[in-house]
């Protein structure tokens, strides 16, 4: 095709069928019947007619099969459409890629299918500016030029790994690159989906049935530690599969046992469990293989607690009541000495160098306080008997609380309690609760000496004066504060996390106390790790990491976290709704009529097929016109 041109309707081209039409009818001309005559005067023509019959005979060269051809071949131009792209023309396209992970499925299909609609975008307009981005938050665009080429180069570097996630944003940065009527966004996915006015849907997936892991965790299963999975048949027939247990080492990974078959039922999902092996770290319980290979093995480690010790150091009614609250925290252990504890629970003190929840209204006595012997006195003056007790006086004001993580989605019209104490606040202080303008909770961040942060929860009222023990929102107040002090905690812990999960890592490290974080990741399959800096998230691809952070001179590193990352997104997993979509052809058409001019010369093409059909019609007529009569007259003798 000449460059810079194109036809707008193609299907023009087929009235160049009729050339072959035309040759045919001057071949089936009949041979000339043979008229005796005794003189040639006698004969109408000298030139031979046909007289009917289908008898072929050999082409004869004449004036109106040429001009039928031309007229034909013209006509075809004409309804064909021909059009020039304009020198000046420009457009931009956005090409949006779908980061999900189902995208892996069909990876090499969908880049071909998109070189070849880019290909014809290409030649819409005399420049175009290209974008390449994805549709995962946060990703960088692979690709921003005017060469096609290097598009294509760039697109081999895209990795869809993500779960399911919203495009909306993606979809929106690329828009703004697009001046309006001036090009195209183009979203690259393998599945229906909707999408604003003026995004084209490009996809080359295909429905098939999936079979994959949803899920697993690891944990106590009686006095012994056990592996639990979901699987789950995502297709429309019964499936069939083999699943195996395998322990991985350095490098190396060994089956821990045969394989075992399961039958699965179209959407059916089945729970497996079994015996973590003995004196294993990390294990993969793998199925057999389908076209979808991200949910055929689920690698799993043998988790190690990041548990928080506490030391209560306050006796009576309040230290039963908290010590209850803490138990029914997760990952907490009690403990009797300050010094090894991460979090103590006493009375208030302005000078705390450890994290704490004190309490700063009511008979707090020490936890290791004993009321004495029956008969025994004191070694002063016997004290006179306690007066009974006051009924207690609730504050009718209203609890009122801020918008704060730690007090946020709680209902705190059950807490009754007397007056909020006289404690102000500071201002590193955060108030939680509120009562007749009293501060009656908030947490409070001391800096030490050394740069080191003390955190402390204030309750600032009287709990054994309170509806405390009847207030869930309480309860889950306290077990938030132990959820951050256990995001203090520096000692190294393992568990089982999500691709591209967020890690919370030591308050130290997120504030920058170690010179660099670094990531080892190790694929599911075993072999060399990999390296490189920490972002804060598990690896988006499955498999096993380890994340240490590197401090002082000579370098030293220490183990933070290490664990397992699994994909187990059954809607990404689900490829029943993957269908083939290409809404590209009408806007491509569209922008190309917007930025070229019509043939210029198309009248002298449609004159000239007209004055070509005149020429053969008129050339026929001429040859059908009877010869005169001869006139003669006879001499006599």
């Amino acid at each position: 095709m000449i460059p810079g041109m194109f036809f707008a309707n193609p299907w023009g081209l087929l009235a160049l069928a009729a050339l072959p039409v035309i040759v045919g009818i001057h071949c089936l001309q009949e041979k000339s019947r043979r008229v005796r005559a005794s003189t040639l005067f006698l004969l109408e023509r000298a030139a031979p007619l046909p007289s009917g019959g289908i008898r072929l005979e050999k082409f004869r060269n004449s004036l109106p099969f040429w001009m039928q051809l031309l007229a034909a071949a013209a006509l075809a131009w004409l309804l064909a459409d021909p059009r020039w792209i304009r020198s000046d023309s420009r457009q931009t396209v956005a090409v949006v890629l779908d980061s999900s992970a189902s995208m892996q499925a069909g990876r090499a299909a969908t880049l071909d299918l998109l070189a070849r609609r880019l290909a014809a975008w290409d030649a819409v307009a005399a420049r175009t500016d290209w974008h390449l981005l994805e549709t995962g938050p946060g990703r960088p665009p692979l690709y921003a030029g005017r060469n096609l080429g290097e598009l294509l180069a760039a697109a081999k570097d895209w990795r869809p790994t993500l779960g399911t996630h919203d495009f909306s944003a993606a979809l929106g940065i690329a828009t703004n690159l697009v001046p309006p009527a001036a090009g195209v966004v183009i979203l690259v996915t393998d599945r229906p989906v909707d999408v604003p006015g003026g995004v084209a849907v490009l996809a080359a997936g295909t429905s098939f049935d999936n079979v994959g892991f949803s899920g697993g965790d690891v944990g106590r299963r009686g006095a012994e530690t056990g592996w639990r999975v979901l699987v789950t048949n995502h297709g429309t027939a019964p499936q069939r599969r083999d699943v195996s247990v395998r322990t991985l080492g350095t490098g190396t990974g060994t089956a821990a046992g045969p394989a075992q078959s399961i039958r699965l039922e179209p959407g059916q999902s089945r729970t497996l469990e079994g015996r973590w092996p003995d004196g294993a770290e990390r294990i993969v319980i793998g199925l057999s293989g389908d076209r979808f290979a991200w949910d055929d093995a689920l690698p799993l480690v043998r988790p190690v607690d990041r548990t928080v010790k506490v030391a209560i150091g306050i006796g009576g009614p309040v230290g039963e009541l908290l010590a209850k609250m803490i138990r029914a925290a997760d990952g907490v252990e009690i403990v009797t000495d300050p010094a090894t504890a991460d979090l103590v629970v006493g009375p208030f003190t302005a000078d705390a160098t450890t994290d704490s929840i004190q309490i700063a209204v009511g008979d707090l006595p020490a936890a290791d306080a004993k009321p004495p012997a029956d008969g025994a006195k004191s070694a002063g003056q016997e004290k006179p008997p306690a007066a009974a007790a006051a009924p207690i006086a609730f504050d009718p004001a209203w609890v009122a609380a801020e918008d704060h993580p730690l007090t946020r989605d709680l209902g705190w019209g059950g807490l009754l309690s007397g007056p909020a104490g006289n404690l102000g606040l500071t201002a590193t202080d955060e108030a939680l609760l509120w009562k007749g303008g009293r501060p009656l909770a908030f947490a409070r961040s001391t800096r030490l000496s050394g740069g080191r942060i003390v955190r402390s929860l204030v309750l600032n009222f009287d709990l054994a004066g309170s509806t405390a023990a009847r207030t869930p929102a309480l309860v889950v107040l306290v077990q938030r504060f132990i959820d951050r002090i256990r995001s203090r905690i520096p000692r190294p812990w393992a568990d089982n996390f999500e691709t591209g999960q967020t890690l919370d890592l030591p308050e130290a490290v997120r504030d920058g106390a170690v010179d660099r974080t670094t990531i080892e990741s190790v694929g599911r399959d075993g072999g060399p790790a990999v390296t490189a800096p920490f972002r804060g998230r598990a690896p988006e691809e499955p498999g096993f990491f380890t994340v240490t952070a590197v401090r002082g001179t000579p370098p030293a590193t220490v183990g933070i976290v290490a664990g397992a990352a699994q994909f187990a997104d059954s809607r990404e997993c689900d490829f029943r709704a993957a269908a083939a979509i290409d809404t590209l052809e009408a806007v491509r058409m569209e922008r190309a009529l917007k930025q070229s001019i019509e043939d210029p010369w198309a009248p002298l093409w449609l004159g000239l097929a007209i004055a070509a059909l005149l020429v053969a019609w008129g050339w026929r007529a001429a040859g059908e016109r009877p010869a005169p009569v001869l006139a003669y007259t006879r001499t006599a003798p």
